[in-house]
C-alpha cells in the first residue's frame, strides 16, 4: 500500500496543492479507491498526511471542515465521512486516468520486495521491459506488413503458397498446444504469421522478394536487421540483461530504420 500511495502522491502532485482541505479530499478518494470502502475517519485521513510526509491536519479543524463542506457527507459508520456523488465523479475523472497510468502492474505487484534481487537488478528489468516494447512493436509491424502485402498481391489464401512443411508443422503444433492448454489465453491473432518464428519471417520475405520490392529494394536491409535483432530478442525472451547502452541504441536505430523504410 505504501509504495502505491507514494506513487499516487507523486502523480497527483499532492505536495504542491496549496489548499490543505483539497489534499484531504484527495486522500479520501485514494482511501476509497484502494480499500473499496466509502467511509473514512478523521484519524485515517490524518494517517495519509503522515504517510505523505505532510504536516498533520488538526483533528478538530479537519472534522469542522468536513462537516461544513458540501463535497462531503456523513458516512454510514459513526464519526466517518465520505465523498458525495458529484465530487466523487469529478475526482474519478481527475485521478483515475492518472493513477492507472502511473501505478503500473509492477508497482501493484511491488517488485521492489523481490527476494535475492538488488535495486540495480530491478532497474535492469525495467530497462529490458522498455526494450521489449520496441521489439514487440517492430516484430508485429513486420508480421502485419507481410500479411498485408501478400494478401494484396496473392489473395486471402496466400499462406497456402507461402508455407512449407516446416512452417505448417509449427503452425499446427502451436495451435494444438493452445487448444490443450485452455488456462492460457490464445495469441489473439488469426494470421499464421503470429505462430511462426522471427527467422521464418525473413524466409517468407525472401520467397516473395518481388512482391516486397516496392517497399524493400535491398533484401539485405531486412535480413541484417532482423537477424541481428533476433539475438537481442532471444536474450529478452530468456529474461537476460543487455548491459551495453550501444545495444539499446542499435535496437532503437533499427526500429527507426524499419519505420522510415516501409512508410509510404
Amino acid at each position: 500500500m505504501t509504495d502505491i500511495f507514494n506513487e499516487f502522491c507523486d502523480a497527483a502532485k499532492i505536495s504542491e496543492e496549496p489548499q490543505k482541505f483539497n489534499v484531504a479530499l484527495a486522500f479520501i478518494w485514494f482511501h476509497q479507491y484502494k480499500t473499496k470502502q466509502h467511509d473514512v475517519s478523521v484519524k485515517e485521513i490524518n494517517q495519509y498526511f503522515v504517510d505523505a510526509h505532510l504536516s498533520a491536519y488538526n483533528p478538530t479543524y479537519l472534522k469542522r471542515d468536513l462537516n461544513k463542506s458540501s463535497k462531503v457527507t456523513k458516512g454510514t459508520k459513526k464519526d466517518t465521512h465520505k465523498l458525495n456523488r458529484k465530487i466523487l465523479d469529478e475526482l474519478n475523472k481527475r485521478f483515475l486516468p492518472l493513477i492507472e497510468t502511473e501505478i503500473s502492474l509492477t508497482e501493484r505487484a511491488n517488485i521492489k520486495i523481490t527476494p535475492f534481487l538488488k535495486p540495480t537488478d530491478i532497474e535492469d528489468a525495467k530497462k529490458m521491459a522498455e526494450l521489449y516494447i520496441i521489439l514487440h512493436c517492430l516484430e508485429n509491424s513486420v508480421r502485419n506488413f507481410i500479411d498485408d502485402i501478400l494478401a494484396k498481391k496473392i489473395g486471402a489464401n496466400w499462406w497456402d503458397k507461402a508455407k512449407n512443411s516446416e512452417l505448417e508443422k509449427k503452425l499446427k503444433e502451436r495451435k494444438e498446444k493452445e487448444t490443450k492448454n485452455k488456462w492460457l489465453s490464445p495469441r489473439g491473432k488469426t494470421s499464421p504469421l503470429f505462430y511462426i518464428d522471427w527467422g521464418d519471417l525473413v524466409k517468407i520475405i525472401r520467397k516473395f522478394e518481388n512482391d516486397f520490392k516496392p517497399f524493400i529494394d535491398e533484401m539485405k536491409f531486412v535480413e541484417l536487421r532482423l537477424e541481428e535483432l533476433e539475438k537481442v530478442r532471444n536474450i529478452i525472451a530468456h529474461n537476460g540483461v543487455i548491459p551495453s547502452a550501444d545495444d539499446f541504441d542499435r535496437v532503437i536505430l533499427h526500429f527507426k530504420d524499419w519505420c522510415k523504410q516501409i512508410t509510404q
